[in-house]
């Protein structure tokens, strides 16, 4: 027979186990967001900055190559990558024979959703797989994926380097429109686009906040070459 004790005991035990189901989904929330990250920068089609409760972390994508500032494609990949984030946190995750390159930057996958960005850049043709262990870097958990989309999606096409520019020549930077570009105090080279400043040894590329503003020491083709000469990228 049922007693009112018995009931009681019953709905008590039933509201405890209610009451830890709630705080073990809150806690389960909880990591779910502390693991997801704010995309500070685009870099370029391949790199990107990214911070969590005051971390900020630069980020190359495992498995893929964009071009570099000034190459033909490289506003092209930036541009198609800033819309696959459209401004979202991301998942970071890691999957490469080396946790960090050559400068530094954490070798990462970058989800927005479910959706691998460096991935969704292969099948758009704005990146091409590489890195792996096709040319000595060792596989990836997602090269078959990555290499089989590189091989089914056609390149996407890119501006004429050589149109548009106020000389009529690049230079071989890749950048297209008139140079110097408009509003620019301190121009570099078309071919050397990058600017180094060496009071603060940050390095500013096109599109970058303060780069029409920045008076440079040094110019430099790629970002890559102005982190090898001990610079570091603008964050904003």
């Amino acid at each position: 027979m049922t007693t009112d004790s018995d009931a009681t005991r019953r709905a008590a035990e039933a509201k405890a186990e209610a009451e830890k189901a709630a705080r073990a989904k809150a806690a389960g929330d909880a990591n779910a967001a502390a693991a997801l990250w704010t995309v500070t920068k685009v870099v370029d089609g391949d790199t990107i900055w990214v911070s969590r409760a005051g971390d900020s972390r630069k980020i190359r994508f495992i498995g893929i190559d964009t071009p570099e500032t000034g190459q033909c494609g490289f506003t092209e990949a930036r541009n198609a990558l800033r819309g696959i984030l459209g401004g979202q946190r991301v998942t970071l995750t890691a999957g490469a024979r080396d946790d960090v390159d050559r400068y530094g930057r954490l070798l990462r996958y970058v989800d927005v959703n479910g959706v691998d960005a460096g991935l969704r850049l292969v099948k758009q043709g704005y990146a091409v797989a590489r890195y792996d262990s096709r040319d000595g870097y060792g596989s990836h958990t997602r090269e078959g994926a990555y290499v089989r989309a590189d091989a089914a999606s056609p390149k996407a096409a890119c501006a004429d380097p050589g149109a548009g520019t106020s000389s009529g020549s690049t230079g071989g930077s890749g950048l297209t429109g008139s140079w110097p570009l408009a509003g620019d105090r301190y121009p570099c080279p078309q071919s050397r686009p990058v600017k180094g400043n060496e009071s603060s040894m940050i390095a500013h590329e096109p599109g970058d906040r303060y780069y029409a503003v920045t008076k440079p020491e040094q110019c430099f083709a790629t970002m890559d070459d102005a982190e090898a000469a001990g610079f570091r990228p603008a964050k904003v």
